[in-house]
Formats: C-alpha cells, sequence, structure tokens
C-alpha cells in the first residue's frame, strides 16, 4: 500500500509557533448513544471528544503510576498530588521507556473503558500495541504537525486515542487539531523524507482548535487529521497518554519479538504463534525511530534479533514495521 502525499521540494515547513488555535473543539459524548452519528461527527471533523467518560478508578490509577514515575525522576515532589514541576528536567526519549510498561494496557482495558472503546470503534474493541507515555515540564519538546494515519499505512478501523492525566489548559499546551481537514488527504512532503514535514500554506490556517482537558477525556483522532502539541509554557507538568485502539475480530496490528529474517521477510514470535511477514518498498519502516522511514535496503541491518516489534500487516505482507512500546 503506497502512501499518497504531496512532493514539494521547496516549500518551507510549517512552523508550528505560526499556528494560533483559536477554535473550541465540540463535545460529541451526546453521540455515544447513536454510533452511526458519532462517525459522521469523527469523518466531518476530523475528530471525537468526549467529556469524563473513562472509570475514574482506572484514571485515578493511571494517574497515580505517571506520577511515581515523576517522583522517581523529581519531576514533581514526593507525595505530590498536582502536577507542580520541580525544575528538574526529564530525560528525553524516555516515551516507550519499559518504565511505563502495563499502565496503558490496565487503563484501557478495564472493564468500563474497553466497552468504551467498543462504542467508540462500533464492534469490539482491543489495543493496538502502539504506546506514547508523555510527561513534559515547562519548556519540554512538542509534537510536530502530523497526521497519524501517514506514519501508520494498513491499519483498518484504527483509532488513535489521546488520554490526558491532568488538566491541562491551554497554558500547559495539550493537542491542537486541524479541523475538517482530515478529508483533503495526506499532506506530508515526500519530497524531505525521511522526515517528511508538512508544508506551509496547505493546511487551512483558520481550522485549527483546541480546549482545556481534564482527566477522564479522551480525544479520538481521525488518522488524517493534522494535529500537534503546542508548547508548555505553564509551571505544570503536561502528562498524558497516547495510544490507539483497532478492531478485535480483524486485528491488524501484531506484537512480536523477531526470530528470523532477510532482505524481504521477517519472522516474528507471537501470541499467535510464529509469523512471516514479507517487507519490500511499500513497507513503512519505522524501527529505529518512532517517526522516521528507513530504506527497505537497510532493514535487514538494522534488525536485531530478539527485537520487539510492532507489525501492521495484510495476509502476509508487512504494511508497517515499527519498534514496539510497553502496553
Amino acid at each position: 500500500m503506497a502512501v499518497v502525499s504531496l512532493n514539494l521540494p521547496e516549500a518551507p515547513d510549517l512552523d508550528i509557533d505560526t499556528i494560533k488555535p483559536d477554535g473550541e473543539l465540540e463535545c460529541s459524548t451526546h453521540l455515544l448513544g447513536d454510533h452511526g452519528a458519532l462517525m459522521r461527527f469523527h469523518d466531518e471533523k476530523g475528530y471525537i471528544l468526549l467529556r469524563d467518560v473513562l472509570d475514574p478508578a482506572s484514571v485515578a490509577g493511571a494517574r497515580a503510576a505517571m506520577f511515581a514515575i515523576m517522583e522517581r525522576h523529581g519531576i514533581v515532589a514526593a507525595g505530590a498530588g498536582e502536577p507542580e514541576w520541580t525544575g528538574t528536567p526529564f530525560p528525553t526519549g524516555m516515551e516507550e521507556s519499559e518504565e511505563f510498561s502495563g499502565i496503558s494496557r490496565r487503563l484501557v482495558e478495564d472493564n468500563g473503558n474497553l466497552d468504551l472503546m467498543a462504542r467508540i470503534l462500533g464492534e469490539p474493541a482491543a489495543m493496538v500495541p502502539i504506546v506514547q507515555y508523555r510527561i513534559y515540564p515547562p519548556g519540554g519538546p512538542v509534537t510536530g504537525v502530523h497526521q497519524d494515519g501517514f506514519f501508520s499505512p494498513g491499519i483498518l478501523n484504527f483509532k488513535p486515542v489521546w488520554i490526558p492525566l491532568v488538566e491541562i489548559d491551554r497554558s500547559m499546551g495539550g493537542l491542537m487539531v486541524a479541523v475538517g481537514q482530515n478529508k483533503r488527504g495526506y499532506f506530508h512532503n515526500l519530497a524531505k523524507a525521511p522526515r517528511c514535514p508538512i508544508p506551509e500554506g496547505v493546511i487551512d490556517p483558520a481550522s485549527w482548535a483546541t480546549t482545556v482537558y481534564r482527566p477522564g477525556d479522551i480525544l479520538v483522532i481521525h488518522p488524517a487529521t493534522p494535529h500537534a502539541s503546542r508548547p508548555n509554557m505553564s509551571d505544570r507538568v503536561r502528562v498524558s497518554i497516547d495510544t490507539r485502539i483497532q478492531s478485535a475480530r480483524d486485528p491488524r496490528v501484531l506484537l512480536g519479538t523477531v526470530a528470523s529474517w532477510s532482505d524481504d521477510n521477517v519472522t516474528l514470535d507471537t501470541q499467535e504463534g510464529r509469523r512471516r511477514f514479507r517487507v519490500d518498498d511499500d513497507s513503512f519502516i519505522r524501527i529505529l525511530h518512532p517517526g522516521i522511514r528507513i530504506p527497505t535496503a537497510d532493514f535487514a541491518a538494522t534488525v536485531e534479533q530478539g527485537m520487539l516489534l510492532a507489525v501492521v500487516f495484510d495476509g502476509d505482507h508487512a504494511e508497517t514495521l515499527r519498534r514496539a512500546s510497553p502496553n
């Protein structure tokens, strides 16, 4: 499956600091009882914002686990009830650290929450084994403008889900969404591979919107919706989980460890047994860095025995291969 996008070698990259998310995201919790209406909103606007829908105990558990990690690194004071920053920087590149293992899975697979995910998906839901844990102090990193589907081709009936674990007002950054821009294809610039940044001037500047997020909320983002985080300009730590859900009946993402490989295939040991997948130029390979594609010619030299990978597949073809993260 080839990714269709832009090819503009001379175009300047979109500067996230020029974006003004003046719009307010609309709540669609009232549509949960009508899946058709919920999906029409999703397809038209490019997102779903659900307020106070997660089981409170499960949110408290995930929040406590994330706070314990922040305390261990000195990001917040011991016993802190609120994410007030101590001034200690958080180590970079920690979003997929084994330190977080189990937090997202316990939250998403809580019985009430898994039922909610099924109502969002319109069928029984399963967690995709791709998770980022965000602990962003003031002045910390921002997530640039991107479309999730561009970097993870091949996933059918797949929904990215962003879950705030603290109150995140506009000063703390939070996610901003280009409302309605999901209907125009992918904006990533193939002429500037491997990063493929989105060029300036292709997204309607008036489409950007955000809101104040609270624990218990969920933001579901259409795979083709441009979105990004804003800089944290507060004195607090922004804490959230970025995960995905997929069809439980027809999952297209598996987690496995590398058993063997060659230039054009990889065999993984998964919970469903040993599976072999073809790898070719249509495979989106991102096993060195979660957001950067590597050439197919570099695949065999990059893979290692026992490496944990998530594969998005269609039959025996690897649509996407990426480094796996703790669930």
